[in-house]
Parts: structure tokens; C-alpha cells; sequence
């Protein structure tokens, strides 16, 4: 999602930095996105994070996709799992926002969300909650940082690698009960955050790109 954002910002005339933990993912990301910036970072550690701002001299937008999911129950997982993933659902987005804003004006920072922060499952609590705190911190965000925008975007069962060998389940799932009877596609969820970019009228908002999936 955040590569397919990458390539429409930059069809639509941005100048675009990506960034990643995974040097590997950004060899590749470079290869397909051409002159774009890259830097290798993880933004869980808050120096590495002052280290992407650092010899920036202004900041447009933010887009900030980064953290993965696990399923686990709070009863009988290590917590260290749990540290983690608090890393990146919360504390990552925080230092990003620390030190992006001072180089902002005006533009926006969106966070990527999910659906199990207004749906959550048996397996999701911890990451739930997490999810359900940034969407939070996003409307916090819009009031004390305005005129810079903060929204979150809200995705629902998309079609990426995330899903590896679960894709044909996750496929099929969202044929039988998703509104709109398929997986939504990196693509879409880029248009979105454009959208979210680009009109100036929106902030303190939660974007559902989820294909109706809050509603079954």
C-alpha cells in the first residue's frame, strides 16, 4: 500500500521519499518507482527516525504504512510480542509526528488504521486497542497541530503480500461476504490517501477503505 501510494504521488507530480526498515524492500521499491529518495530506517528506534528529517528543509505530507499484524490472544503470548507491536502502532507514529512537524506548515500526516479497530476478533485485542488509539491520537493530532491536517485511513482485506499463503482464504472470504464481494486492491487504498492529501477540507476524519467489511 505504501508503494502503490508512492507511484500514484508521483504520477500526480510529488517529490517522493520512501522509507524502510528492509534495505532490500526499498532496492526494489526504488527499481520500480525510478528517482524517488530512499532511506533505510526503522521508525520504532526515535534516532533513526530524527535521522530521515534531519536534512529536510520542508515537508508536504506524510503517509505513514509501516507495522505488520499477528493474531495472538493476551492470555499465554509473550509480551514482548506485545512490546513490539506497541512499537509500531503507537510509539513509531509518535516519533514520526515529533519530528516531521517541525518542518511542516501546513499539508497533512495520515495514518494507515485497520478494520479490527472498530471490529476486533479473538486474536486481535492488543493490536485492536493499538489500532484504536492511533485512530484517537490522529483526532487529537488534527486540534493541536491545525492547520496541518491528521486523518486515518481504515483499510479492510486487501490484496498484498501481507496475506502470503493465507491469500486464496482471505480471497474467498471476501468474495462470499464482503458488500462488494472481493479483495480491495493496494491501488485503491492509494487513491484514498491522495484523496486524503489533496482536499484540504478534511481532517480529524477515519477513511473506511474496507469494502463495506465494518458491516457484516
Amino acid at each position: 500500500m505504501g508503494l502503490a501510494t508512492a507511484q500514484l504521488a508521483k504520477k500526480e507530480g510529488a517529490h517522493v521519499i520512501i522509507v524502510s526498515r528492509s534495505s532490500e524492500k526499498l532496492q526494489r521499491a526504488v527499481e520500480q518507482l525510478g528517482d524517488v529518495k530512499a532511506i533505510a530506517a526503522d521508525m520504532t528506534n526515535e534516532s533513526d527516525v530524527e535521522r530521515i528529517f534531519r536534512d529536510m528543509d520542508h515537508v508536504d505530507h506524510i503517509f505513514v504504512s509501516a507495522g505488520s499484524y499477528f493474531g495472538a490472544k493476551v492470555i499465554g503470548t509473550d509480551l514482548e510480542l506485545f512490546r513490539s507491536d506497541v512499537a509500531q502502532k503507537f510509539w513509531g507514529p509518535l516519533y514520526i509526528v515529533r519530528n516531521a512537524v517541525p518542518k511542516m506548515t501546513n499539508g497533512s500526516i495520515t495514518f494507515l488504521t485497520g478494520q479490527l479497530a472498530s471490529r476486533p476478533d479473538a486474536d486481535s485485542a492488543v493490536t485492536s486497542a493499538l489500532l484504536a488509539a492511533l485512530e484517537t491520537l490522529a483526532k487529537g493530532l488534527a486540534l493541536e497541530l491545525a492547520p496541518i491536517r491528521v486523518n486515518t485511513l481504515a483499510a479492510g482485506i486487501i490484496d498484498t503480500p501481507l496475506f502470503g499463503d493465507s491469500h486464496d482464504e482471505a480471497a474467498l472470504y471476501a468474495s462470499e461476504h464482503l458488500p462488494v464481494k472481493r479483495m480491495g486492491s493496494a491501488e485503491e487504498v492509494a487513491q484514498s490517501v491522495v484523496l486524503l492529501m489533496t482536499n484540504g477540507f478534511i481532517t480529524g476524519e477515519v477513511l473506511h477503505v474496507d469494502g463495506g467489511g465494518r458491516l457484516v
